[in-house]
């Protein structure tokens, strides 16, 4: 047990830096856009006192950077309505007059069904969070009923700005998210081809798959040639063979202009749509953010300080994760990116800047924090923290170095508490789900051996391995894990693939 507590404690994987192909610089210029247009507009017709909430409802753009257009038409608007719901609550709170624990209970509720929204629907990066800070902010900071609709009528145009500004590329660029998908897929194929490894694998497969999906439901002569550089990607995948210069070159190549017709004619599979998330495993991490969310949130309050949902903010955000590994990196990574972003905002306060500074400096950082925060979320945070620091600073002229102070601990709290409430509510379920997992891709590989033919029995090994991949996934965080399942899931991980590379794929 403590030898298994200090290897899911372990710092190496916070200091990662992961390198991104694509998918960067325009999902950042898209939130700085989003951002700039509503700011500069209440700066313009002198509304800065709804600034903060029209920087709420621009959180929509932090989601689906690089999802399809037809899943992003209707996930972000799920997440537009969710951010204008939450601001909204929060609000009501603030006019009602409530008092610090009628706030923790909201924000705790918020909390809760945001990270539910999340995992349910696989909502990726930033997750539940943002939905968390919108309730958060806007419960804390002074509001009167005859204002409300006001602010949250800001929120929401901000919000639907950025859906708009978010689906214009699906007029301007259709098919980028697919050829991304594509070049990730092909690059990932090539990283593996050329050393060879089981994370090289896993990273290879789901890279394809996501590129499968992506394609499933997009026609045209480009998505037909997009499939067909997957094809013969997989087809070296399963069968390597000379050509991972050119396979890499492929992928480099595709995102712009026209993309060329493939080389080879290969068959490509159907996707397989992975299985949804367990009940059991959203009630763990719903259980896991209601009573962290609750109990940071009631000793934060005893601290009567003015931001003191951002110790809720912190202890939701290390939550965003599916294991008590991941929750103690992302810790580690908010507390380090808070306090160097925390030094950062305190010259920006030496400068003493003017309202109309300070709106620019937030529409630089969070364009900024959109560009590294991929690669690390602690670098990501090291900007996203003067421009939480600089929007709450509007509300608290000459406030700056109170909220700073006021920022690194509330941080520092929250991120600790969240750690201590994964151990202490551990994922047991982890343990019996890997080996059930096992189990029934032993079964689909034995049941594809005896009919290599049958396109039912090659779906049903496919889903079995990606239900394998996540349950490892999560298993290989938490501290009760048992290490020996390790080679014993190499082994039949690697069955499961011999036996897809055996047969053929029908053509679509």
């Amino acid at each position: 047990m403590n030898g298994s507590l200090l290897q899911t404690l372990r710092t190496r994987d916070a200091l990662r830096i992961t390198s991104m192909f694509g998918g960067v610089l325009v999902p950042a210029l898209r939130v700085g856009v989003s951002y700039a247009v509503p700011i500069l507009a209440l700066l313009a017709t002198g509304h800065l006192e709804l600034t903060p909430f029209a920087a709420l409802g621009a959180f929509t753009s932090l989601y689906c950077r690089v999802d399809p257009y037809a899943r992003r038409a209707w996930l972000l608007a799920l997440v537009a309505v969710g951010l204008t719901a939450s601001v909204a609550a929060g609000a009501a709170t603030s006019a009602a007059g409530a008092g610090g624990l009628t706030k923790v209970v909201v924000l705790a509720v918020v909390a809760t069904l945001s990270k539910l929204l999340a995992d349910a629907f696989r909502l990726g990066p930033p997750g539940g969070l943002m939905f968390v800070f919108a309730a958060g902010a806007a419960a804390y900071s002074p509001q009167t009923w005859s204002g409300l609709l006001v602010a949250v009528g800001a929120a929401a145009a901000s919000a639907l700005l950025s859906y708009l500004i978010s689906m214009l590329g699906g007029l301007l660029h259709p098919t980028g998210p697919h050829r991304l998908a594509t070049a990730r897929a092909l690059l990932a194929v090539a990283e593996h081809l050329e050393e060879p490894g089981t994370a090289s694998r896993r990273r290879a497969h789901a890279a394809a798959h996501h590129a499968l999906t992506a394609l499933r439901a997009k026609e045209g002569r480009t998505a037909i040639r997009l499939r067909g550089h997957l094809a013969h990607a997989l087809h070296l995948l399963h069968h390597p063979a000379e050509g991972v210069g050119e396979l890499r070159a492929a992928g480099r190549g595709l995102r712009r202009g026209r993309v060329p017709a493939p080389a080879q004619d290969h068959p490509l599979p159907h996707p397989v749509r992975a299985d949804g998330v367990r009940f059991a495993e959203l009630r763990t991490s719903a259980l896991r953010m209601a009573v962290a969310s609750l109990v940071t949130g009631l000793l934060a309050s005893t601290f009567e300080l003015d931001h003191a949902y951002w110790a809720v903010v912190s202890v939701s955000s290390v939550l965003q994760s599916h294991n008590t590994a991941t929750t103690w990196q992302r810790a580690l990574q908010r507390s380090a990116g808070t306090a160097a972003g925390s030094l950062l905002a305190l010259g920006i306060f030496a400068a003493d800047p003017s309202p109309a500074a300070i709106l620019v400096v937030i529409i630089a950082c969070q364009v900024a924090a959109e560009l590294v925060v991929m690669a690390n979320y602690g670098l990501g945070l090291t900007f996203a923290t003067p421009l939480a620091l600089c929007l709450a600073s509007l509300g608290s002229p000459g406030a700056g170095g109170h909220l700073v102070a006021e920022r690194v601990g509330m941080t520092l709290f929250g991120a600790l508490l969240g750690v201590l409430v994964c151990l202490v509510l551990t994922n047991r379920r982890a343990r019996t789900r890997l080996r059930e997992a096992l189990e029934t891709t032993r079964r689909a590989t034995a049941e594809l051996r005896r009919s290599p033919g049958d396109n039912a029995a090659r779906a049903d090994l496919l889903r079995a391995v990606f239900a394998l991949r996540d349950a490892h996934q999560v298993a290989a965080g938490e501290p009760l894990r048992p290490h020996h399942d390790d080679q014993e899931l190499l082994d039949c991980e690697h069955d499961a693939y011999r036996m897809l590379a055996a047969t053929t794929a029908p053509a679509r």
